[in-house]
């Protein structure tokens, strides 16, 4: 019964951070959505221009969810093209990543950001109450970033009573790199956020219940499971955001497909060369989870345009005229 406790305890814990983080990009969207939106649409000068905007934006609201729907948005409506929005989806897969490096602090003797949290969410909980300009919203925001850290304490205190059981460790410490990225994926198409999966992974790792070769591979999964919100977002809209959402998905599994075979051959060296610049093992997973997606924006960034038409020969115009068809259809009906 005690260990069902300590599950149940951490169940609650992770639900704690997913509302945290949810809190947290909602009260931010709302804080500097307008100015955010103006800023998405108007990043048309070139692909260096779009991919810092996507980075900043999303470090902003700490949802790459929501610029990228935001982006299917605007490209439905014609405000951009594909093309511009692919170099932003770059970004925002950049800038998504904020969340464990700050996850990654936590640990750390001389930065107690669980206590830091705290008080910020009871001063956001106080400005909640002031019905005033923008306090609300600031005091969402601050609200959602203590419960974040909250939870993770949480997760952390309750993970670390398992650290002694070999049945729950071998859960963690699997041998196969494939499988590895698929649990990555599934578990992340499961909670929609691969910033919470990464999280969650930093606290497996400072209680030594995985190793920095495995999360390397389910970082890799991770990145493709988020993807799943931003299609089913683009369902029954124009050619051009589907075309917008199945880049982003392109984008990541063409990344990982990219770097599986290096990592997957050279995973202790790799290891070695990350631990010598990061220092710990929980800096190590969030460094590789930016590093991962700055690599993967630097490699196809010169060949977007190569990219995004295959993009557009995947889903070809034709797809676009039997919609066109079923509106007429519709239209009629109606």
């Amino acid at each position: 019964m005690y260990i069902l406790g300590q599950v149940l305890l951490a169940l609650g814990g992770i639900t704690l951070f997913l509302i945290g983080l949810k809190y947290m990009s909602d009260n931010m969207e709302l804080l500097a959505g307008e100015k955010m939106k103006t800023l998405l649409s108007s990043c048309t000068k070139n692909n260096i221009y779009g991919v810092m905007t996507g980075a900043v934006s999303t470090a902003v609201i700490q949802s790459s969810i929501a610029t990228n729907v935001i982006l299917v948005g605007f490209v439905s409506n014609g405000i951009m093209s594909f093309y511009q929005a692919s170099s932003v989806i770059m970004g925002a897969n950049i800038g998504t990543t904020i969340t464990a490096q700050l996850v990654s602090l936590s640990g750390k003797d001389s930065f107690d950001i669980t206590a830091l949290g705290s008080l910020i969410a009871f001063l956001g909980f106080i400005f909640s109450f002031i019905k005033k300009g923008k306090l609300p919203e600031i005091g969402g925001v601050m609200m959602g970033f203590g419960m974040l850290f909250l939870g993770l304490d949480i997760v952390s205190e309750r993970i670390s009573y398992f650290k002694n059981f070999e049945k729950f460790r071998s859960i963690f410490l699997v041998k196969n790199d494939l499988l590895l990225l698929f649990n990555g994926l599934i578990i992340t198409a499961i909670v929609q956020s691969s910033s919470a999966v990464t999280s969650v992974m930093i606290i497996l790792a400072s209680n030594g219940l995985i190793t920095f070769e495995n999360s390397m591979f389910l970082i890799l999964g991770a990145n493709i499971g988020t993807c799943l919100s931003v299609i089913v977002s683009a369902v029954g809209k124009p050619l051009e955001a589907r075309r917008t959402a199945f880049f982003n998905l392109a984008f990541n599994v063409v990344g990982s497909m990219i770097l599986f075979l290096p990592l997957s051959l050279f995973k202790s060296e790799i290891a070695s060369a990350f631990y010598k610049f990061s220092g710990s093992i929980e800096r190590e997973i969030a460094n590789f989870h930016t590093l991962f997606n700055l690599t993967v924006t630097l490699l196809l960034l010169p060949i977007l345009k190569p990219f995004n038409r295959l993009i557009e020969r995947l889903i070809p115009k034709k797809e676009d005229k039997k919609y066109s068809k079923y509106r007429i259809i519709v239209s009629k009906t109606n």
